[in-house]
């Protein structure tokens, strides 16, 4: 009786080991499933990571070159304009130097008519 309770035990116990194989077996399923799923939404991402590295130049470059292009034109405007207002201050110069001239002139011809007035 005894040895049919240590069979009994011995089978029970190979069928909890079967039984855990089996979920262990499962198990390692499960886990190769879930790997490969990983590993492909992986190269998923890596794909569209390309994709949008590729891209970002593609979208990006024709408005740095606008802008670029719009810089230019702003630089070249204000070197217009930095011409321009040197011309003013070049002229607004002589003609200051003319309108010394000419005060100066009238100072040194008030002097002769005081002179000739006798108002000296």
């Amino acid at each position: 009786m005894e040895e049919t309770k240590d069979m009994n035990s011995i089978k029970q116990n190979a069928a909890e080991v079967e039984e855990n194989i089996k979920e262990l077996q499962a198990n390692l399923r499960d886990y190769k499933h879930f790997v490969e799923i990983t590993r492909a939404e992986l190269v998923s991402m890596e794909t569209n990571i390309t994709l949008l590295t590729d891209d970002t130049p593609k979208s990006i470059f024709p408005q740095i070159d606008e802008l670029f292009t719009d810089l230019k034109h702003e630089i070249q405007n204000q070197k217009d304009l930095n011409d321009y207002v040197q011309k003013q201050i070049t002229g607004l110069k002589k003609e200051k130097s003319v309108l010394l001239q000419n005060v100066i002139a009238s100072n040194t011809r008030c002097q002769i008519l005081d002179e000739n007035v006798g108002y000296r």
